[in-house]
């Protein structure tokens, strides 16, 4: 049968058989695919085997590698497809063939081509994709002119040639250079590139080489490099000028000394790409107690740009180009200032809880508008729990819907803590600078069938002052100025729809650590009835010496601050 007349019914009983088939061939290698996409469309494979002046050299590898099959069955897929010239050429400069590839060779060149969502270039960012290879690492995209026209890049390895090709099983992309995993540390990484020498020096002199040279499994770091000509419009043209300004006990490998902690402070924990950075307006850094901040301003993303006492502090912008290098233990920065470790003032932080990590691989729900309601099991969100007389189907997310333009992003969380359900749920926040807050709840008022009372507290204290949070309680129709002294805001550039999305004001809170807190809701009272309990949009905590009213949200979730 021709290819391009291949039934649904066929592709059903193919994809049975290949299932069957690879259970034994290739289990250990791929996870089964959650969702089935049948489709007229031929899947990757036959694609690739009905092109063999594109693909002929592709496909032998899926062929050596057991995925041939596997890539024709059913699945939602992402396939970044290297062209015979693009194999050809990889082959050459690694000194390797075809027919010398083994079989795990070839299975780990496809394994980080592949991704298991179906993404057209309209989802890519200047910025990492939003779901890692099958290898386990993320693709950095991003859009570069090339010859006077925008061409997408992609780990800055590949060019795609031809995008968005639907296949049965997904899309693919066509590229003209295979893509290789990375395989230097972050410390190699940047003792490769002599633009980083002074730098490198002094991670070596620090200690800090050794540690960011460390590999160890699920042990991240996140490095913020200067570049010798930062380093240079700062007045240090030399490791031997760094080191004489801030070496101030002359012995840079102790952990105390400034240019120890000047190192420290450009390493962060975790794996942080530019879009995870973004994610949050204060990081933790290897400096004890001390953080970066990120804003974005415009197409700039910049670090510890802050207003402290009415005075802006110019930030660092992050070089995009120059970012999001994927290395074996982390990822690589670049910044375009100097900057060094500062006393931090207590940072606002505007935190959108449906920002839940594992709500955001749900690329199908999260905020996708008029997707289904999701009910969440218990342990299935790794920063917040809840216990009560019934767990399961009790917190929920709730995607925007259709015509609904007032909540923030308009999405939210559910919390039934009403009756015989939810006696309490904990969250854990974001960092948080040490300093003292004024805490927001902003929440979606329900009727009196339908509210909760609740007690808040802070890392198992409770919050001296704090009022009892009551979501059935109507803020007062006064002027802004007024409503901030009752205890009241608006948070929303729309409004507040008839007084039923309100930001209260729960007390002032003491952060004594930075880092992240846990934040606690206990059921004080709750009607039986289903459905109500505590809809909560964002929680909002803001130094109590700084204004509180401002910024407000858009619907796109950005903050918008007055003219």
């Amino acid at each position: 049968m021709n290819t391009s007349q291949i039934t649904k019914k066929t592709l059903i009983q193919s994809g049975v058989w290949s299932l069957l088939l690879m259970l034994g061939l290739f289990a250990c290698e791929f996870e089964p695919p959650a969702n089935v996409n049948v489709s007229d469309d031929v899947n990757i494979t036959d694609y690739i085997r009905s092109k063999p002046e594109q693909f002929s050299s592709l496909e032998r590898i899926l062929e050596v590698s057991n995925t041939a099959s596997y890539l024709n069955a059913y699945g939602t897929y992402t396939f970044f497809a290297p062209t015979n010239e693009a194999v050809d050429s990889f082959l050459a400069e690694n000194s390797l063939s075809l027919n010398s590839l083994s079989q795990s060779e070839a299975a780990d060149i496809v394994r980080f081509h592949l991704l298991s969502d179906t993404l057209s270039t309209a989802s890519f960012t200047d910025g990492k994709l939003k779901v890692p290879t099958q290898f386990g690492k993320y693709l950095v995209t991003g859009t570069e002119f090339i010859d006077g026209r925008a061409v997408y890049r992609v780990n800055r390895q590949a060019t795609i040639t031809e995008t968005n090709v639907p296949v049965g099983n997904g899309v693919l992309h066509v590229i003209d250079n295979v893509l290789s995993p990375p395989i230097r540390t972050a410390a190699q990484e940047l003792e490769s590139n002599p633009d980083y020498s002074i730098f490198t020096e002094a991670l070596k002199e620090t200690g800090w080489f050794e540690t960011l040279n460390t590999e160890e499994e699920n042990v991240w770091y996140t490095v913020l490099a200067e570049s010798n000509a930062v380093l240079a419009d700062a007045g240090f043209n030399s490791y031997a000028e760094l080191r004489s300004r801030y070496s101030h006990l002359n012995d840079p490998s102790n952990m105390s000394d400034s240019l120890n902690l000047y190192i420290a402070y450009h390493v962060l924990t975790d794996i942080k790409f530019v879009a995870d950075l973004l994610t949050s307006t204060a990081h933790a850094t290897k400096a004890p107690d001390e953080v970066i901040t990120i804003r974005l301003k415009g197409e700039q993303v910049l670090v510890n740009e802050d207003m402290f006492f009415g005075v802006l502090e110019e930030g660092s912008p992050i070089i995009r180009s120059r970012s999001d290098i994927s290395v074996t233990n982390g990822v690589v920065h670049s910044v375009d200032m100097h900057f060094n470790l500062k006393l931090r003032a207590p940072t606002p932080v505007y935190w959108d809880v449906a920002e839940q990590p594992e709500l955001r691989q749900m690329t199908s729900i999260f905020r996708v508008p008029g997707a289904s309601e999701y009910y969440l099991r218990l342990g299935e969100l790794s920063r917040m729990t809840w216990a009560g007389g019934a767990v399961n189907g009790l917190v929920s997310y709730n995607p925007p819907g259709l015509n609904e333009l007032w909540r923030n992003h308009g999405d939210f969380m559910k919390l039934q803590i009403l009756g015989n359900r939810l006696e309490w749920v904990e969250m854990q926040t974001p960092l948080l600078v040490r300093g003292r807050y004024k805490l927001w709840v902003t929440y979606r008022r329900l009727d009196v069938r339908n509210n909760c009372i609740l007690r808040i507290s802070l890392n198992g204290q409770e919050i001296p002052g704090a009022r009892l949070l009551d979501t059935a309680e109507n803020s007062p129709n006064v002027p802004e100025d007024e409503l901030e002294a009752r205890g009241w805001k608006e948070y929303l550039l729309g409004g507040t729809d008839g007084n039923r999305y309100m930001c209260r004001l729960v007390g002032i809170i003491d952060v004594t650590t930075t880092g992240e807190q846990v934040l606690r809701f206990d059921r004080v009272f709750g009607n039986a009835r289903g459905g109500g309990g505590f809809h909560v949009d964002m929680i909002h905590f803001i130094p109590e010496d700084m204004d509180q009213i401002w910024p407000k949200f858009g619907r796109d979730g950005q903050a918008v601050f007055p003219d």
